[in-house]
């Protein structure tokens, strides 16, 4: 009987050696812990957009010549058919009045071509003709010697342009001196009168034509808007198609952004967008996409590597008060949203044997738990299945926390 008593002495003395040894063996490991919560959740990709006008042009010259007002500047405001600049138009000026003048003789002529014409004044028109037709010879004489003296750089275009205009004077004023001896010789014909009127709409087409252009040579603003570039200067001598202003319009502003298309999954027209930047104190604005185009592009990143990337429009409503074109702000672009869900920070979450898991409090004591992700966002993770409301995760596990390692710590 002593033999037993002293035998189970023994056991239990080794029983509490090994409880001891058990217990100095297993510390207790501080950990930082975060309750599952129940809220809402956005998966969205993040991009940077660039700020844009809604009307935003190039002004082009349609006349040739040299500017000799400009009357904008760059951040001026402008209203429709504001006048911007002026290019000289006083050659075409001085082409009118004499087109207007030799209309006005003409159309003495025809009246006087409607009244009876004795000797004597068909001898006064024959002395026209005549006069008419010396300055018409003079005037080809005159023009040829212009050609060949502007080829060979002696005189300007202009000076070899107006013996050109010279000469068409002169040859229209000739066929006027004619007719009117004609007219004067046969009388007033159905033919003649037609004559007289064709040669005075002709004219007056004419006129109709250089007075368009001299209108063309007053750039005014075609819309309401600002300023944005001014690309002359007065004295600037331009050609038809020279960019003369670059000018925005009024209408708002949009933001244009370009996407990866592997991250262009889920976004639609219509989609959710919050718009940021602390810069320029955007915080939380909304806005939607309004388009995404059909095309994706090739864009260089600013790590100079080529990416394949879909343009997108975000619409901002009113929100971009006080704002300029070409600002930078991130957006971000909701492709999916859950509602009253359960959600963990994504610290807590890591992969074992190809699955996600998380470390869960259980009475001081990590216990694995698998779980099956939902919705992912800047943070947080919709968990599905795994876990409930309440619970308490562990952040951030490291390689030395295993389960059953007893833990102690405070909440996040």
């Amino acid at each position: 009987m002593k033999k037993k008593v002293i035998w189970i002495g023994v056991f239990l003395s080794i029983a509490i050696i090994a409880g001891l040894k058990i217990k100095m063996g297993s510390p207790v490991i501080t950990v930082e812990l975060a309750k599952v919560t129940r809220g809402d959740i956005e998966e969205y990709v993040e991009e940077t957009g660039s700020l844009m006008l809604e009307q935003e042009a190039g002004i082009y010259s349609v006349a040739s010549g040299r500017v000799i007002q400009v009357s904008k500047k760059e951040g001026d405001e402008v209203k429709a058919g504001e006048v911007l600049a002026r290019i000289d138009n006083s050659d075409i000026m001085l082409q009118i009045k004499a087109l207007e003048a030799q209309k006005l003789g003409i159309t003495a002529k025809y009246a006087e071509a409607q009244t009876s014409t004795d000797d004597e004044a068909i001898r006064i028109l024959n002395a026209q003709v005549r006069s008419a037709e010396a300055v018409y010879e003079e005037a080809i004489r005159t023009m040829d010697s212009s050609k060949v003296l502007y080829e060979a750089g002696a005189i300007s275009l202009s000076t070899y342009k107006s013996s050109v205009t010279n000469l068409a004077a002169a040859e229209a004023s000739l066929e006027t001196a004619k007719s009117s001896l004609a007219l004067a010789e046969k009388g007033a014909s159905e033919y003649v009168r037609k004559q007289y009127e064709a040669q005075l709409s002709e004219i007056q087409t004419r006129i109709d034509q250089l007075r368009l252009k001299s209108e063309e040579m007053v750039i005014k603003s075609p819309i309401d808007g600002m300023i944005l570039a001014v690309k002359i200067k007065e004295g600037n001598i331009v050609q038809p198609g020279t960019i003369l202003f670059e000018i925005g319009g009024s209408k708002g502003f949009y933001i244009e952004s370009y996407i990866l298309i592997e991250d262009i999954e889920g976004i639609e027209k219509g989609s959710e967008v919050i718009i940021e930047d602390e810069d320029i104190g955007i915080d939380n604005t909304r806005g939607t996409v309004r388009k995404i185009h059909p095309k994706a592009e090739s864009v260089m990143s600013a790590l100079g590597i080529e990416q394949k990337r879909v343009k997108v429009e975000i619409d901002l409503g009113n929100e971009a008060e006080g704002l300029r074109s070409g600002y930078d702000m991130t957006v971000k672009i909701i492709r999916q949203r859950s509602k009253d869900t359960l959600i963990i920070d994504e610290e807590a979450v890591f992969n074992y044997q190809g699955k996600d898991h998380v470390f869960v409090n259980e009475g001081g004591v990590a216990k694995l738990r698998a779980i099956e992700k939902g919705i992912e966002s800047s943070e947080k993770v919709e968990v599905i299945k795994g876990l409930r409301e309440g619970e308490e995760i562990i952040l951030v596990p490291d390689e030395t926390l295993e389960e059953g390692t007893k833990i102690r710590g405070g909440l996040n």
